[in-house]
């Protein structure tokens, strides 16, 4: 991808340099990413691993688009036959998922749109936890993910 506004800074050193063929001018690009999986969590998916994302999308659907191979976590697991009768609101096909999975609550503490919002007093402790002593934070960490 090609980026105006990098050279001459020592941020060049992480991009290559490439020539617009239209205009002969010099552009930083930096490489796509190819990860090998993408986990990205959703509203609703089916059996087949057709995907409806309800609200913002960011960038989930290019992260899986680029990656190997894509984990789906979902609020809901639908019949298949609720996605066909709908196939405007599929955002990512079945045939570029590897594995759904139904977990209610996933994208906690941050939000689902629609469904929950952000936990703004579990952040507030991970933050005061993280800015104390290294005990304060594995304490917190034993709490809420488990020894």
């Amino acid at each position: 991808m090609p980026m105006a506004g990098l050279t001459g800074s020592d941020l060049m050193r992480h991009f290559q340099t490439v020539t617009d063929p239209y205009t002969g001018e010099s552009w930083a690009a930096i490489a796509a990413i190819k990860p090998d999986w993408t986990i990205l969590h959703a509203h609703e998916a089916d059996e087949a691993g057709n995907v409806q994302i309800y609200g913002a999308k960011y960038d989930d659907i290019l992260k899986a688009k680029a990656a190997a191979h894509v984990l789906v976590t979902c609020e809901r697991l639908i019949p298949v036959a609720q996605t066909a009768a709908h196939p405007e609101r599929t955002d990512l096909p079945g045939f570029l998922v590897d594995a759904v999975v139904e977990v209610p609550k996933g994208a906690w503490p941050h939000s689902c749109e629609g469904e929950y919002g952000y936990d703004e007093a579990f952040f507030r402790r991970y933050l005061a936890a993280a800015a104390g002593p290294d005990d304060a934070y594995r304490a917190f960490v034993a709490e809420v993910v488990g020894q």
